[in-house]
């Protein structure tokens, strides 16, 4: 259930593997959170599109879904960062390259240095595939880490922006097994844009698949002889379905409401307190791109900017925009889309246009139209504890799988809050289905 990048990703692996596959979807197209407004040519995404080379295995699924000719290889992004007003070009890929951003302290960033050893001695903790090995690590916040290692410069001129601008993540809440992972797994990764949107990746992927869309699930019962049923509705009328296994590629709180029966109180529990970050950002279609390569600008917290940040991109064919256009997308921080849920799209959009255009005027005087996107819950949240209850929910459910339960979740909030965590918790989760069924 649920044809986000998760569900695509467990029904595309066990179809592969012979197993009869149906994939259930609210919408009426699949993508989930990847899923995006279309006007006037122009693709519209909340969340950032931006991935790396660090991405490999989600790469190699676009490849292998028959999307590759069309997004792949990535295009190249310069990373701009907000210092005082004015935009730098950075790309730290080592602890001199940290020392070249502004706003960092020299004997700071030389600090820096100490960060392999580390990376080293809780390598085994870090494994990317198995985030309940960080349940060890998860003792104390991003923020209070990166003080007591490598000083405040460091912390507020490149993890906190690192962090956040691809997880949401505030990293005075945020884990630091969370920082340690992307560190080990993505360190010197360059960044890049698939030439095609994340949504139509998803539905290439989905047409090899049994997919039925406008798929209300109700809830997910025992049938007896150990099968389960799902029921559903589907335009204006009540279906069900018997399977051997079930997969809750939904948020968390959702996959406690469809199976209350069928998760313990322990599992409930954690499931229904799974925060998320909500995500708002303004969208902008340009009558001429900004400048002959994608750009992505980020905002430290230090600046006290609306924004977290913005993604400037000049048109190209089966891209996001139109060629000879451009597209500029500014996504607001979390705390910002929290307190702005409610707020009319005039005001949104007149304060992200403005605080855009105080470090770059003139955006507002290129734009075709503009759009308000918001996303209520755009990623899970990951702070200090979160990878203790991962760890929690992976025990419970290898004893219960071991008595014959077949209920599985799946989701980013189980790996990494990520394109790439929802992508290996679908795998995870096949793997799991396919030894159990055997």
């Amino acid at each position: 259930m649920g044809a986000g990048l998760a569900g695509l990703a467990a029904a595309s692996e066990l179809a592969r593997a012979g197993f009869a596959v149906n994939l259930l979807e609210r919408e009426a197209q699949a993508g989930g959170r990847a899923a995006c407004a279309r006007e006037q040519g122009f693709a519209l995404e909340v969340l950032s599109p931006v991935l790396s080379a660090a991405d490999r295995e989600l790469l190699a699924w676009i490849a292998d879904a028959g999307a590759g000719d069309a997004a792949l290889p990535l295009r190249p992004v310069v990373t701009g960062q907000v210092h005082r007003g004015r935009v730098a070009l950075v790309e730290p890929r080592s602890w001199l390259d940290v020392a070249k951003i502004p706003g960092v302290r020299w004997h700071e960033a030389l600090r820096l240095l100490r960060l392999p050893r580390l990376l080293r001695r809780y390598g085994g903790r870090l494994d990317p595939l198995r985030p309940e090995r960080a349940a060890p690590l998860d003792d104390r916040s991003t923020a209070d880490f990166a003080r007591l290692y490598f000083g405040v410069s460091v912390l507020e001129r490149w993890i906190g922006p690192e962090l956040s601008a691809e997880t949401l993540a505030d990293a005075e809440d945020a884990s630091r097994a969370l920082l340690l992972r992307r560190l080990r797994a993505r360190a010197g990764a360059r960044p890049g844009l698939p030439r095609a949107p994340l949504a139509d990746v998803a539905e290439v992927a989905a047409s090899r698949l049994r997919m039925g869309t406008r798929c209300a699930v109700q809830a997910v019962e025992p049938a007896g002889g150990g099968r389960l049923r799902v029921l559903y509705a589907q335009e204006g009328r009540e279906r069900g379905l018997d399977a051997e296994a079930v997969v809750l590629a939904t948020p968390a709180g959702e996959a406690a409401r469809l199976a209350p029966g069928l998760f313990t109180a322990a599992e409930s529990e954690v499931l229904r307190g799974q925060g998320y970050v909500p995500a708002v950002a303004l969208a902008v279609a340009l009558r001429r791109p900004l400048g002959a390569h994608a750009e992505w600008v980020r905002f430290p917290r230090a600046e006290g900017s609306p924004l977290e940040t913005a993604l400037l991109e000049p048109g190209a064919g089966g891209g996001r925009a139109p060629d000879g256009r451009g597209l500029a997308v500014l996504r607001a921080t979390g705390a910002w889309s929290a307190a702005a849920c409610d707020l009319p799209d005039e005001t949104v959009e007149k304060e992200l246009l403005g605080a855009f255009e105080w470090i770059r005027p003139g955006l507002g005087r290129a734009a075709l139209f503009s759009r308000v996107l918001r996303l209520p819950q755009a990623l899970p949240r990951f702070d200090v504890g979160h990878y203790r209850r991962i760890a929690r929910l992976h025990a419970i459910s290898a004893e219960l799988r071991a008595a014959g339960r077949r209920l599985y979740a799946a989701g980013d909030y189980l790996v990494d809050p990520s394109w790439s965590g929802a992508l290996a918790s679908g795998r995870r989760v096949a793997r799991a289905v396919a030894a159990d069924l055997a």
